[in-house]
């Protein structure tokens, strides 16, 4: 089953360069919700006119790899609040949780040792709410390799086969190659692949 996705900016996990070190003041503002980050981000995407990309959609956001406890930030709910807040999509549906903690893909280098689509799967519950837009986005603060939100995307077209299902992710890791510009977009179909992971176009 193949999602289209969408991502906007790129990070280097440990990059040397001052572009590569800038990246991960960037991703920390990401992680650590601030509405600023998010509310730049809409800006540029309204600027690369990339808007229609969010047209006629609820956005869904990603839990993180734990059960939510009150007061702890949700980095993706705010990126879809703030996203609505600034005309990109038209609602948020709340509706994906988490039913246990599972290992961070952060803790975790390499691809092997990292969580199978199926694990993100088991973890996960939807409450269903009713979304009247034709498109559901799937919304993320960061993709490495893509499990969580295929998972996800997988989990909700089972409860809402009728809608179309895409994916964003704010920030891209680039840990393979040199860093440019951290400005990156990058997109394409995203597909389940052998043993618990998933094929990106690059």
């Amino acid at each position: 089953m193949s999602f289209e996705f969408l991502t906007f900016l790129a990070y280097s996990p440990r990059g040397k360069a001052e572009i590569e070190i800038s990246s991960r003041t960037v991703a920390g503002s990401c992680k650590n919700g601030d509405v600023s980050f998010s509310t730049r981000l809409s800006q540029r995407i309204k600027e690369a006119d990339l808007s229609e990309y969010f047209a006629n959609s609820a956005l869904v956001p990603v839990p993180r790899s734990t059960p939510l406890v009150e007061g702890a930030v949700f980095p993706a709910r705010i990126i879809c609040e703030t996203f609505v807040s600034n005309g990109l999509g038209e609602s948020v549906a709340d509706c994906l949780k988490r039913k246990y903690a599972i290992p961070k893909s952060s803790g975790q280098f390499h691809a092997e040792t990292r969580n199978t689509v199926q694990a993100h799967q088991d973890s996960l519950v939807i409450t269903p709410v009713l979304i009247t837009e034709p498109t559901i986005i799937v919304v993320d603060d960061i993709l490495t390799l893509g499990r969580t939100s295929m998972a996800s995307a997988l989990e909700l077209q089972k409860v809402y086969p009728n809608k179309e299902i895409k994916i964003f992710c704010a920030i891209r890791t680039r840990g393979w190659k040199d860093l440019k510009n951290i400005i990156d977009i990058s997109g394409g179909c995203m597909n389940p692949a052998g043993n618990g992971g998933v094929q990106l176009p690059d």
